[in-house]
């Protein structure tokens, strides 16, 4: 099985595909999937690559895959060891952009799936969902997809999203929810003028700090069980004109909030009103994602004990991290866990994943699918 992953995430990441572009990653999916009985639907948008594979199987429920072609920029080549399209093995480490993040991942599923079919192993109906717009906008991405499927009434029973979910080692964390974004741009408005005369200027500045004291100090209430508290930083200020000696007219604030579902939008954009009622400002609010987590169940137990059975850990059920596609499928009712390879060098130069974490996580998916029911 490692072989065979292994080979599938070099031709991966060997098709150069930054966000937006899929650089035919779908096209060689669907030549690995088509001989196995999976018919691909374009659900293209935007001019973003979208795809559905499905297999209908012998036995009772959906399971489904959900993933991405796309990766970040590389950052500067020059930093990198390995050229980062190259796919280089030294050492059992494979190098390259998209080794964990998540190519690698989408590897393994593909082996799980090619093993078992090659074994005449009854199956569920697999489906593999697939964009090339989750590093980027996620405009019209998965959500595409999603919206396709409820359209023709085939969402699936549970899906497995493949982001690289794992700290140490592979199993050890599934994310089974994530924490909602809502950003915000303060502007506040003053009057600009000469700093020697303040009593002809109102400087933004100074109505500014109060107000950004006291959404620093928001008090957002107790976390909802298994989630990290409420978060709302301050990204980004800025105000002036450059010259020393000219008050400020406008100021500018950035806010990025991770908030629990203890918390809704409506009351956090309630709270940033309040806080800046005191000074004349513009307000946009920015909804980016909504918090969701799934339950306890046979699905989750499901994922976790094929995790034991090949790792032997037990796994940590977290709500941590960012956000991810999953957020779509969630919205949907579709019950989410997010499992895929480590995480330690996702989004950096030098991106690389050990090729034995591609065996443990291509048997851990073959377990899931083989014990998966409804």
């Amino acid at each position: 099985m490692t072989s065979l992953a292994l080979n599938i995430a070099i031709k991966l990441i060997r098709r150069e595909s930054p966000t937006p572009e899929d650089a035919g990653c779908q096209n060689y999916i669907e030549s690995l999937l088509a001989p196995l009985g999976f018919v691909q639907t374009p659900v293209d948008t935007g001019g973003i690559t979208n795809s559905i594979y499905t297999r209908i199987g012998e036995l009772k429920g959906i399971l489904a895959f959900a993933g991405h072609t796309d990766v970040v920029p590389t950052g500067p080549i020059e930093a990198w060891t390995h050229p980062p399209f190259e796919a280089v093995v030294k050492d059992n480490i494979l190098h390259g952009r998209g080794a964990q993040d998540m190519k690698g991942g989408i590897a393994c599923w593909l082996a799980a799936v090619a093993t078992l079919c090659a074994q005449q192993t009854p199956l569920p109906t697999l489906q593999l969902l697939i964009t090339s717009d989750e590093e980027g906008e996620s405009i019209d991405g998965t959500i595409r997809i999603v919206e396709y499927m409820q359209k023709n009434n085939t969402l699936p029973d549970a899906v497995i999203v493949g982001e690289p979910s794992c700290s140490k080692d592979v199993g050890d964390t599934i994310r089974r929810g994530r924490r909602g974004v809502v950003q915000a741009r303060i502007t506040v408005h003053g009057k600009q003028g000469h700093s020697a005369y303040p009593q002809d200027a109102d400087n933004a500045i100074h109505r500014a700090a109060p107000a950004l004291a006291r959404i620093a100090n928001i008090d957002w209430g107790k976390a909802a069980k298994g989630f990290p508290a409420t978060s709302c930083q301050i990204t980004n200020f800025n105000a002036g004109t450059g010259a020393s000696n000219v008050i400020p007219g406008t100021a500018e604030a950035f806010l990025d909030i991770r908030y629990n579902p203890g918390n809704n939008f409506e009351q956090i954009k309630s709270l940033i009103e309040a806080a800046c009622k005191d000074c004349e400002a513009t307000i946009d609010f920015d909804h980016v994602a909504t918090a969701f987590s799934t339950p306890d169940g046979i699905f989750l137990d499901t994922v976790c004990d094929s995790i034991k059975r090949i790792t032997d850990i037990t796994t940590i059920r977290d709500t941590g991290g960012g956000t991810s596609d999953g957020r779509f499928l969630a919205a949907a009712d579709v019950p989410v866990a997010e499992l895929g390879l480590s995480n330690s060098t996702i989004h950096q130069v030098n991106e690389c994943v050990a090729i034995h974490e591609l065996d443990t996580l291509t048997a851990i998916y073959s377990d899931i699918i083989e014990h998966f029911e409804v």
